[in-house]
């Protein structure tokens, strides 16, 4: 069986970094953008089995980038988890970007780990109900 995919979104290189030291070590292949645009690129590119995306980029916000994969037809039920610093985040990661979840970076990363497998298989039951 593969290794699910996750695609890291995150413009800060320490987070980048530390999250995909974690999600490697968990048995995911990741890859990692730190733009706007490298992230929908590579989501395309890609399609990873869940999206774990940064509020506030340095090229714009999650809203644009859930936007573009919501939009794409290929990747527009990929699961997207808002992980951000930013606590106003937390209401337009539903509203606008119509996200799965969002998780505040001061969660503990093991409880990051487990909400990722809760999304995915979620995601898993959702598709063979298809």
């Amino acid at each position: 069986m593969p290794k699910p995919v996750i695609l890291v979104i995150d413009d800060e290189p320490m987070w980048r970094n530390l999250l995909d030291r974690l999600l490697n070590s968990a048995d995911y292949k990741v890859y990692t953008a730190a733009t706007c645009a490298d992230g929908i690129r590579m989501a395309g590119l890609y399609q990873p089995d869940c999206i774990l995306l940064d509020f506030n980029l340095g090229d714009g916000t999650a809203v644009e980038v859930c936007s573009a994969i919501r939009s794409n037809k290929n990747i527009k039920k990929t699961p997207i988890i808002i992980f951000s610093s930013d606590p106003d985040a937390a209401i337009s990661c539903y509203t606008q970007c119509k996200a799965d979840k969002f998780i505040p970076k001061g969660l503990p990363l093991p409880e990051l780990l487990t909400v990722i497998e809760g999304i995915l298989r979620g995601a898993q039951c959702a598709a063979s109900n298809e």
